[in-house]
């Protein structure tokens, strides 16, 4: 059946029908991602000995020149940019810096000549487009299977066995019928999962997902940072009782500050893990029992350039190759070993997307992690904040209050805070809102840089 009468079907249907329609478009899923190469891949990387640098580090050299020579001789792209190199030269990871860097544009507007594979041969994903350009990304078969073959094997040994845990998911899916709007979950049963619609939270919904969350009682929770930081940013605050407690909450897709993983931390009390890969397919960054992060080795490289920004080759991106390519999240290493006993390097911290900062009024960065330690001093009669910059003079912010707690003195302090981080000179707009609507993918954006960065 074509997709758009299962969508057609799909938004007439009752609640029940849909159930069965996410249920069997999650068990085609299934069996795209957990396959003969899944089941091989992740008993051996539940077996492996992550404890010798040393042979991490040789077997990323030997997978980088495997990657390299077939991505030559499969993507006319790289092909004709590698042109006049002699790739033979490329033995170790330091030798990549012969290779040019690969930005965003490249890729977009060159895709179907970075392509190894045709679509009908295939897994699709697609980018965010939080630039306005998303990008239909190309995965084989088999790199699908190996990439969720090392997420599960990562959980695993966090206690997580990814089969035996019924999971409650915060992601951009749709999946909500409008005929009945109070019921902002369905349910895939060939994965144990529920979706919840992280586009319907709001205030007045939270108590209704809540007591779901109540009643469905999940050993793990997944998706977007801001979904699960506004479900326990309502819990701490409201004081809710709780009925269950997840064996952990993974977060995906956006930057967990400090801020979010204490709020979320002490609202579900359990562990958050966070982890980094990309819509493209970049080599994973996990976090370990000890809370370190730790960039794998054995999914691909991470180089970082004189801005910060990641220049990301990955192993399982054989359908859309990414060698030397510019994500533009900023990485931030760190030296010495882990206690938990994985050789791979430790990572400080992600700062995330390139436009997850505003400017002052000298035109410095203040980025994400600054204005969540405004968050973390607001008064209890703020609910929710954004802040939006259109230019590089004025900064608005829209607060969604508690309007029978909420006064001047409480906007005062705020604006204390805010000057503090931009400056006198900067003009900040205030501006109370009823609620702070989502983005197309579902995610709530704590920040909107607006400003044209050549003015």
């Amino acid at each position: 059946m074509r997709k758009g009468v299962v969508d057609t079907v799909y938004k007439t249907s009752p609640v029940w029908i849909q159930n069965i329609i996410v249920s069997v478009y999650g068990y085609l899923r299934f069996k795209e991602r957990y396959g003969p190469v899944y089941r091989k891949k992740f008993n051996e990387y539940i077996r492996k000995d992550y404890s010798s640098l040393e042979t991490e580090i040789a077997e990323q050299n030997k997978s980088l020149r495997d990657f390299i020579q077939f991505v030559n001789q499969h993507s006319n792209y790289y092909r004709d940019l590698y042109k006049g190199i002699d790739l033979s030269k490329i033995k170790e990871v330091k030798d990549l810096k012969l290779l040019p860097v690969v930005t965003k544009e490249d890729l977009r507007s060159n895709l179907e000549k970075v392509y190894t594979l045709a679509e009908k041969d295939s897994n699709i994903g697609f980018t965010g487009g939080t630039t306005g350009k998303s990008m239909m990304v190309r995965f084989t078969r088999e790199d699908t299977q190996i990439r969720m073959a090392y997420l599960d094997a990562w959980k695993f040994g966090l206690g997580i066995d990814p089969f035996k845990v019924k999971k409650a998911t915060f992601s951009g899916r749709s999946v909500i019928h409008k005929r009945n709007p109070k019921k902002f979950w369905r349910h895939n049963y060939t994965y144990r999962q529920r979706l919840y619609s992280t586009f319907h939270i709001t205030q007045e919904t939270i108590p209704v997902y809540i007591k779901n969350l109540n009643k469905y009682k999940p050993d793990v929770i997944n998706g977007f940072v801001s979904a699960i930081y506004e479900l326990a940013e309502y819990i701490n605050r409201n004081s809710v009782d709780l009925r269950f407690t997840p064996k952990a909450i993974f977060t995906t897709s956006e930057t967990l500050t400090t801020l979010h993983r204490s709020v979320i931390e002490k609202a579900f009390r359990c562990k958050v893990y966070d982890q980094y890969a990309s819509a493209e397919g970049a080599p994973f960054i996990t976090e370990c029992k000890k809370g370190n992060l730790h960039y794998n080795l054995d999914t691909g490289v991470v180089e970082r350039n004189d801005n910060g920004e990641m220049i990301v080759t990955s192993f399982t991106t054989r359908g859309t190759p990414l060698i030397r390519y510019n994500i533009a999240d900023k990485v931030f290493f760190k030296a010495g070993s882990c206690s938990c006993g994985n050789s791979h390097p430790l990572v400080e911290r992600i700062e995330g997307r390139a436009v997850d900062f505003l400017y002052n009024s000298e035109g410095g960065k203040v980025s994400l992690s600054h204005l969540a330690d405004v968050i973390k001093g607001n008064p209890n009669s703020v609910i929710k904040m954004q802040f939006i910059q259109k230019s590089k003079k004025e900064v608005t912010v829209l607060l969604v209050v508690d309007k029978t707690l909420y006064n001047k003195s409480d906007e005062s302090t705020i604006l204390s805070e805010m000057r503090y981080r931009f400056g006198e000179e900067m003009k900040i707009t205030m501006k109370v809102v009823d609620e702070i609507p989502r983005e197309g993918s579902g995610k709530y954006q704590l920040i909107k840089n607006l400003v044209d960065p050549n003015s």
